[in-house]
């Protein structure tokens, strides 16, 4: 017990210094930005708007609209891009990584067709994505599903594959089918690593997401950036690709938080 209070006071302190430090370097970058701009001039509006600038730009397109809709319009509708086409790919990718992880049969089937697909960067299927469903919701959540997809079968497969063999020998000993075996022994074990392969699976989605934009988007954070690209406004695109990384890094967090909370049960993994 005192081994293991000790041990979250340490990893607490640790996560302390980390977030002191990575906010230091944040303060720091950010006094940088405004010195080459506000500050000094160094540099021009138009290659590096300034922070108030920015902020500014934030501010009134968040009650006004920007090309038919407001910032928040903009990040729900790629949010909603994101999320279908990472749901999607759990239904998929889940249960064929178990699969493949759980049965040789399975895996000997699939895996030369997967290691051939997966070196495909998911930008490379736009031109499919255009020809199989059109210019529309349809094509952008496809090559979303392409990015997460990869995770999901990979970290599915390797939890399952890499999990403790004396588990299932004891559970089969006992008289466990194979399905309740895995039902009730392989899967609860591989949740924390389940839950990994979702957060990279939604940040890997979640990348994608400008890409996925270039189809004909009329809304969206990668549409606001690109449009805002064309018309030189260099204010609203640094806004749109800094929303972009916080709503990356709140995705990630939470997913890591649910990651954590399953982990308790393996206090020496520092996650």
């Amino acid at each position: 017990m005192a081994e293991t209070t000790a041990w979250r006071v340490q990893v607490m302190r640790r996560r302390a210094r980390s977030f002191g430090i990575g906010g230091a370097m944040t303060l720091a970058l950010l006094g940088l930005w405004w010195l080459a701009t506000d500050g000094t001039e160094m540099v021009s509006e138009l290659f590096l708007p300034s922070p108030t600038a920015v902020v500014d730009r934030l501010v009134q397109y968040a009650s006004e609209p920007y090309q038919g809709e407001t910032l928040v319009g903009h990040v729900l509708a790629s949010v909603r891009i994101v999320v279908v086409g990472w749901l999607l790919a759990s239904l998929v990718g889940l249960p064929l990584g178990v699969a493949m992880g759980w049965n040789e049969r399975v895996r000997q089937a699939v895996s030369p067709l997967f290691n051939l697909l997966r070196p495909i960067p998911p930008i490379a299927w736009i031109p499919l994505a255009i020809l199989w469903f059109g210019l529309g919701d349809p094509a952008r959540v496809f090559v979303v599903f392409i990015a997460a997809v990869v995770p999901w079968v990979l970290n599915s497969y390797e939890a399952v594959a890499g999990l403790d063999k004396l588990l299932v020998r004891a559970s089969r000993t006992l008289g466990a089918s194979p399905m309740r075996t895995l039902v009730e022994i392989v899967l609860p074990t591989s949740v924390p690593v389940l839950a990994g392969g979702a957060r990279i699976a939604l940040g890997n989605a979640w990348m994608t997401v400008v890409a996925a934009e270039l189809l004909g988007a009329t809304r969206g954070l990668g549409y606001v950036a690109l449009t805002a690209r064309q018309t030189l406004d260099s204010d609203i695109m640094l806004a749109a690709m800094l929303l972009i990384g916080v709503l990356g890094v709140l995705f990630s967090e939470g997913l890591r938080t649910l990651e954590r909370a399953l982990s308790k049960w393996r206090p020496e993994v520092d996650r």
